[in-house]
């Protein structure tokens, strides 16, 4: 992951597009495509959880190596 910002956009593309076609499997031509873009969507959810998880872990690293820095430039 190493643009984690572009990861995020590129996933929630993908789960917009997925959810739009499941949200219209009413008037689908073939109700199978639906049914793929509700895995799709499931997965892309999953992996933007996935991602917003590393994400999280990544600042709060960042956080504290930068409380660290400042506490030794205090001292």
């Amino acid at each position: 992951m190493s643009d984690p910002v572009a990861s995020l956009r590129d996933r929630t593309g993908i789960l917009g597009i997925a959810l739009v076609q499941w949200a219209q499997r009413g008037t689908a031509p073939e109700p199978g495509a639906a049914r793929q873009a509700a895995s799709t969507a499931v997965d892309a959810i999953d992996a933007l959880l996935r991602d917003l998880f590393l994400l999280r872990g990544r600042l709060v690293q960042e956080i504290r190596q930068a409380d660290n820095a400042a506490r030794w430039r205090v001292a």
